[in-house]
């Protein structure tokens, strides 16, 4: 049997920490993967189902029962690679992020599809060793054909593969390494387990979602003529594109009335939520920042953004997660795999209108927070018929569907897709104004009263001042071996500077210094030593230093 849908009590013997109690969907799943006599196993779990902490207490099980030696860990962006990290190192096991081999203190290592795409023959298993890869959504090997031939020549020699999906499809046509499908590569994508929204809801470990949907009218001008339109209007192709740049141009007042109810709607779920956040979905870099102009002027406070070009960006979402700032901005950094529970509200203000997407955004909003009772996610979205189709049936779970290609094996694609917009100089956009025309339901209230959030708004009070902000949680996340060894490193430049200094006062090469040291550590090279070595290693030149021999 190769797909479960659903959870049921197992029996299977799990070890997990003190205090870390394993879902009954995740110890159902990892039943089926012991019984399972293939090197694949599949998982299509809903964001906020626990996908991750499943994924840690198998590797976990797997190395104490020694089913295997070691674990590589493969994930969409460093950030989603660093949450893999510390999610193991509360379990006792370290991964290496920086080395091709991992350092001696570490079981493996992590990375991302990108880097390994760059170098698989340098990340390529070892034989001798049983390694468990685990691929964190895996339809992200599907971006390039690169990264996908890069998988199979780096992981072809795995003991046992697990693969791991939230969004199990892609908007695309190429097919996901290692996934069986129907017809060969072609056809509907197989999961030997799945867990969907809907059982997520059932057994609470999801919150409900709503997605109050806005209409417009927009005007804007093109080679000299003017269009009006909302979004219930027909339009070609490229005036719809116009379309929906108009609407969402942030200067526009249907932008602006959007945020103004979202940021409305986050001060009343902070009454009884105080650390409730919201984020907003942006189109680019320029356009995230003029979408957080108008919400400082909506809220009265400079919002976080998170935008690729930032070299600061993972900090600052590491930040946002354990503060208490009510908004982030962002275009995709803060859409998929990125777990920050508290956040409450969502305004999709984005051109990219794929499901795939659209349901990562959807995934940000479902995570539970312990202890409170009215937990549900509220996204706002344009009209737009695909979006509204796409909150309609979300709880519809959708396998990646490979299209039957044409006689040249090529897959026919229409010239210019849906979400593209022209940017030629001839656009210019008049205005903008919304309203709302109505709330999408994607599961039951979780109110104790059993109303949802819009049947009791009214009794609110929405001059209700903004809860003062509560100081942010000591760090609960532990600190990772790599961090350790980063800070020795550079403590100073303390090793570097002290092979320097042997270097001057002795005129020993750099390279006899670095060879003395290895062959007295027994590795071949600084990275593969340990925390311990590393310390070891910087008294040794100390003493070298002093002495003026080794």
């Amino acid at each position: 049997m190769r797909c479960v849908v659903g959870a049921k009590k197992t029996t299977t013997r799990i070890r997990v920490p003190r205090g870390f109690k394993p879902r009954d969907w995740a110890r159902e799943a990892y039943a089926l993967y012991l019984k399972s006599d293939q090197k694949d196993f599949s998982v299509n779990a809903c964001p906020g189902a626990g996908k991750t902490k499943f994924a840690v207490m198998l590797a976990f099980n797997e190395l104490h029962r020694g089913a295997v030696d070691r674990v590589d860990i493969v994930g969409p962006s460093t950030h989603i690679c660093e949450q893999w990290m510390r999610e193991m190192a509360t379990w006792g096991v370290h991964l290496d992020p920086e080395n091709l081999r991992e350092s001696r203190d570490c079981v493996g290592r992590v990375m991302t599809y990108q880097r390994l795409g760059m170098d698989p023959k340098g990340f390529q298993l070892l034989p001798g060793r049983r390694t468990l890869v685990i691929l964190d959504e895996i339809h992200h090997a599907g971006d390039s054909r690169s990264w996908g031939d890069g998988l199979r020549l780096a992981f072809e020699g795995a003991s046992r593969r697990l693969l791991l999906s939230g969004t199990p499809f892609r908007s695309d046509n190429n097919s996901i390494p290692f996934i069986l499908y129907t017809q060969g590569q072609k056809g509907t994508s197989i999961s030997d387990y799945t867990y969907g929204y809907g059982e997520a809801l059932r057994d609470n470990y999801c919150a409900p979602l709503y997605f109050p949907h806005h209409d417009g009218e927009f005007e804007w001008e093109r080679d000299g003529e003017t269009y009006r339109a909302d979004f219930e209007k027909a339009l070609s192709r490229s005036r719809a594109a116009d379309r929906m740049r108009t609407a969402l141009e942030p200067t526009g007042d249907y932008v602006r009335g959007m945020l103004m109810e979202a940021h409305r709607h986050l001060r009343e779920i902070r009454i009884n939520h105080e650390e409730a956040a919201g984020i907003v979905f942006g189109r680019d870099v320029e356009n995230v920042r003029a979408l957080a102009d108008v919400l400082h002027e909506v809220s009265g406070q400079e919002p976080v953004t998170v935008t690729v070009d930032d070299p600061d960006a993972g900090q600052r979402i590491r930040d946002f997660r354990r503060g208490t700032a009510p908004w982030i901005v962002s275009v995709k950094m803060v859409s998929e795999g990125v777990d920050i529970p508290r956040l409450r509200v969502g305004v999709f203000l984005t051109n990219v209108r794929t499901e795939m997407f659209f349901r990562q955004a959807a995934g940000r909003l479902v995570r539970l927070v312990e202890g409170l009772e009215d937990q549900s996610g509220y996204l706002y979205i344009p009209s737009i018929p695909r979006l509204v189709s796409f909150a309609t049936d979300l709880q519809r779970e959708r396998n990646h569907f490979i299209e039957n290609k044409n006689k040249e094996g090529l897959v026919s694609l229409p010239l210019l897709p849906e979400d593209e917009e022209r940017e030629e100089s001839d656009y210019r956009f008049l205005g903008s104004r919304g309203e709302r025309r109505g709330v999408i339901e994607s599961g039951p209230p979780t109110d104790a009263r059993g109303q949802t959030f819009f049947d009791f708004a009214a009794e609110l009070v929405e001059t209700e001042p903004e809860p003062p902000p509560r100081p942010a949680p000591p760090p609960d996340e532990p600190t990772l071996l790599h961090e350790q060894k980063e800070f020795v490193r550079r403590k100073g430049g303390r090793i570097s500077s002290l092979v320097r200094q042997i270097h001057l006062a002795h005129e020993v090469p750099y390279n006899q210094v670095h060879a003395v040291l290895n062959r007295r550590q027994k590795v071949n090279s600084q990275a593969e030593c340990t925390l311990e070595q590393l310390v070891e290693r910087e008294r040794m030149l100390e003493r070298w230093l002093s002495k003026g021999s080794a």
